[in-house]
């Protein structure tokens, strides 16, 4: 709320202050970002125990590739300066590594190896200040502002591979009792390339990091990702 409350009045009095300017005051655009997901984990209760647990999953869990989308609409306050929100869907989350199966009682029709990838689907509210510098069609932008997310779904994909080579893929929905919301701090920084008096061509590396866990547990499990994010923006007026 504090950081909100602090948006609003930088807004405000930029606004009141801010110089007549020919670029269009309302843009709407649409941004696609590839992102390198992954996790960090931290043991909250000091246990020796939850160090195990800890070692044995960096051991065997990995990064996995996912990606943020959405609608966004940017307000200018001046030439320099705007603020950024909208609706986006993101895909997060990690994945393991190819595990070796092994059974009591040998199985040549059952999976030799198991690989499990863990999707964590959010709808986020962005709220963002950008920063741009030059005068050209080409400016440079940097960004910082927060997402509020709210959990939607969450799937685990389970990859089979068998001796025979054959290959198997099955998705579950599960319920692993995840905090429904979390916010993200998000900062950036690009080029904005000016392809017409009305259409902006935005491309930015981003990095996102969620404050709040992802779920109450004795292993504090805290979701980031870092992508290349691709958007048009058209004016208004």
């Amino acid at each position: 709320m504090k950081l909100i409350c602090l948006f609003l009045i930088v807004f405000l009095s930029l606004h009141s202050t801010a110089q007549k300017t020919t670029e269009s005051k309302i843009l709407i655009g649409y941004n696609f970002s590839s992102d390198y997901n992954f996790r960090i984990l931290k043991n909250s209760d000091g246990i020796p125990s939850s160090e195990v647990v800890i070692k044995s999953r960096n051991d065997i869990e990995v990064a996995k590739f996912g990606y943020t989308t959405g609608l966004n609409v940017s307000f200018n306050v001046s030439q320099c300066l705007a603020f950024e929100t909208g609706i986006q869907f993101s895909n997060n989350g990690y994945q393991t590594k190819n595990q070796e199966l092994s059974y009591q009682i040998p199985d040549d029709q059952a999976p030799s190896k198991a690989k499990f990838i863990y999707s964590y689907q959010y709808l986020g509210i962005p709220l963002k200040a950008k920063f741009s510098f030059g005068k050209s069609k080409v400016r440079f932008t940097s960004g910082v502002g927060f997402i509020t997310n709210f959990l939607v779904n969450e799937k685990r994909k389970i990859k089979y591979e068998y001796l025979s080579g054959r290959e198997e893929t099955k998705v579950e929905s599960i319920n692993s009792e995840l905090n429904k919301m979390n916010i993200v701090p998000i900062i950036s920084v690009g080029i904005d390339y000016k392809i017409c008096s009305k259409i902006h061509l935005i491309a930015e590396p981003t990095f996102r990091y969620s404050l709040l866990k992802l779920k109450s547990a004795p292993i504090a499990e805290k979701l980031w990702n870092a992508g290349l994010n691709i958007g048009v923006y058209y004016g208004l007026k």
